[in-house]
């Protein structure tokens, strides 16, 4: 007399295909799962070169590690406006020097004082610590400026003034700030740019935000758009390793 099959062979001749999407499903969502959560690499793929930015707000920073995990470039915030000075911009600009990265410094844009006012500032936070990267003027909209934004002439005349100022001292500058400012005021066409809220990878974008620094979550990441050829030829500057 034959033996019957179990009924749970039964069920899965009857249901295999069922069952092969089933398993097919679970190993794709642990892939997609293996993806986001595997370390981020700052030193290979298509943009090896990568970095953060810092201000008082972060604490002390332990720079080593990060130039351990393979950051070549840090931003210190250093002023905004005319009279705010970070508290830290003097530890972080020796500390992440000392660390070995690159290093530059950021100035928060205001429309409230002169550009000639905010330069001084700026000078008196920094110091003669200015790094060796261009300096970041950041464009926000804040207070009354985000119901009613100024209009496309004043902003590129106070940035263009801030550039002019920047430059009679032999720095150059970059512009950071959201795609929508940039599209809005047509950044693009004037100015260097470093996005923050999204991927860009079109001319002019140097720098652009990449979710958050892999091995220190509360920072952010930042990317250069290029390779470390790239870097040398925009910044006449080599990446220690």
């Amino acid at each position: 007399m034959r033996r019957p099959a179990p009924i749970y062979a039964n069920s899965f001749r009857r249901h295999w295909g069922w069952w092969l999407l089933v398993i097919g499903g679970v190993l794709l969502a642990g892939w997609l799962l293996w993806r986001h959560l595997a370390p981020v690499s700052l030193t290979t793929g298509e943009y090896p070169v990568n970095g953060t930015f810092v201000s008082q707000t972060d604490g002390s920073v332990d720079f080593p590690t990060i130039k351990e995990t393979g950051a070549k470039f840090v931003y210190v915030h250093a002023a905004q406006g005319a009279s705010y000075q970070d508290d830290r911009v003097t530890e972080n600009m020796a500390s992440a020097q000392g660390a070995g990265l690159a290093v530059g410094v950021e100035h928060a844009l205001s429309f409230d004082t002169t550009p000639e006012a905010q330069l001084a500032n700026l000078q008196k936070a920094v110091g003669n610590q200015w790094g060796t990267l261009p300096v970041v003027v950041s464009l926000s909209l804040y207070g009354d400026y985000e119901s009613t934004p100024p209009n496309q002439t004043r902003v590129l005349t106070v940035l263009t003034a801030m550039k002019t100022g920047l430059q009679k001292n032999g720095r150059s500058m970059i512009v950071r700030t959201s795609s929508t400012l940039a599209n809005k005021y047509g950044l693009k066409q004037h100015f260097n740019l470093w996005i923050t809220d999204q991927q860009e990878t079109q001319n002019r974008v140097l720098f652009f935000r990449r979710g958050n620094f892999p091995h220190n979550t509360a920072l952010p990441l930042i990317t250069f758009n290029g390779n470390s050829h790239d870097w040398r030829q925009q910044f006449g500057t080599t990446l220690v390793d």
